[in-house]
């Protein structure tokens, strides 16, 4: 406890999901070297634009299956459903972009 009170559950179950949210791309960043992030020199390139969004779906995928197991019956799964939704949404404005990019 500091001087704001006890840690707050929700707060602490967001960061624990967005924590495993950071591993699950670097994970597949890891399996899939191809994996190239959106930049103005690459954004042309076929191959690598598709495995780049088929990459954003297996993170997309990994994320809502998470989100299914778990129940959020208590503050800090409240808060890591929370989290993982908030990387779910980033995830899927990030392949918007890289898609429209193409």
């Amino acid at each position: 406890m500091g001087e704001d009170g006890p840690p707050n559950p929700r707060v602490g179950g967001r960061n624990a999901a967005l924590a495993s949210a950071r591993i699950f791309v670097l994970d597949e960043c890891a399996q899939d070297l191809t994996f190239a992030p959106y930049t103005h020199s690459n954004r042309n390139d076929g191959p690598v634009v598709k495995r780049t969004l088929l990459a954003l779906d297996r993170i997309q995928d990994r994320l809502e299956n998470e989100l299914d197991a778990t129940t959020g019956n208590t503050d800090r799964e409240a808060g890591y459903r929370a989290g993982i939704s908030e990387a779910i949404v980033q995830v899927m404005d990030i392949r918007r972009d890289f898609a429209s990019a193409r």
